[in-house]
């Protein structure tokens, strides 16, 4: 399994929070099984260079696009290579995404779609370039440059772009009263304008926020304390802790980590 990831221009960073390529052959190792991959706050757009994946829901398999952008998630989802695996993706910051789909990122919250759903005919040509380039350096360029046009005489929102960055500081413990007193705006205005910008209230992206945090916090330590994490990321009490992570893993802390989660170890430690 080889994986790479770099980060944006300067110029970029408000916007994407990495760029990552993944190449590997699930005949020569495990990773062939289906993959519970966790919600993390960002939104994706994932260029399949090789064999694509399928998804399980709730009629069986949905073989998924060649290229997908991929919203906020709310909950897990299982996915499955068909073959060779080689990626190239774009992970954005919460409120980064808006820009290319210039309509409300809510409409998209727990949605997997074809590239061009977002992107309409530039998206297939961007898909074109990716795939013709040699490198991952190449992939990456290619997407700054295009994003850099897309950016043109765009006015981003900078209370949910703010609101966003104080989520993440703050590791999720924050009160949306407290995250709306400390930028200065009402209560509702910030709701209305966060859901568009990133796709899901600040509640939530708090929530998906601390969550992600309990699974690098167990995922890191020699000797994982469940009383450790319960009191340091502020939850009520241990049973509030294994609620909110089966909402978002569909499985308790223990029968999620007696798992092998290869793709979502490993998205999790470049969190």
């Amino acid at each position: 399994m080889r994986y790479l990831e770099a980060n944006a221009i300067p110029d970029l960073r408000a916007y994407i929070k990495r760029f990552w390529s993944l190449e590997y052959d699930p005949a020569d190792n495990s990773a062939s099984e289906p993959e519970t991959v966790l919600p993390d706050g960002c939104p994706e757009i994932i260029f399949n260079l090789a064999d694509r994946f399928r998804r399980l829901n709730a009629a069986g398999y949905e073989t998924q696009s060649a290229t997908l952008f991929a919203g906020q998630m709310s909950r897990s989802i299982a996915i499955q290579p068909t073959g060779r695996v080689s990626l190239f993706g774009v992970r954005f910051q919460p409120a980064g995404a808006w820009p290319l789909a210039r309509f409300s990122m809510h409409e998209l919250t727990d949605q997997i779609c074809d590239i061009t759903v977002t992107l309409g005919s530039a998206g297939r040509e961007l898909e074109s370039r990716i795939n013709a380039a040699d490198s991952f350096e190449d992939r990456k360029c290619i997407f700054e440059a295009f994003l850099l046009g897309r950016l043109a005489g765009f006015d981003g929102d900078a209370i949910a772009h703010h609101a966003a960055a104080v989520i993440q500081h703050r590791g999720g413990r924050i009160s949306v009263t407290a995250l709306a007193e400390s930028i200065g705006v009402a209560e509702r205005r910030l709701e209305r304008r966060f859901k568009a910008a990133v796709g899901v209230s600040p509640k939530m992206l708090a929530r998906i926020v601390r969550f992600q945090g309990v699974v690098q916090s167990i995922q890191s330590a020699q000797t994982p304390n469940m009383l450790d994490a319960v009191h340091h990321f502020g939850y009520f009490d241990q049973s509030h802790m294994i609620r909110e992570f089966k909402q978002f893993s569909a499985d308790t802390p223990l029968a999620y980590f007696e798992k092998t989660h290869n793709l979502s170890d490993m998205f999790t430690a470049s969190y």
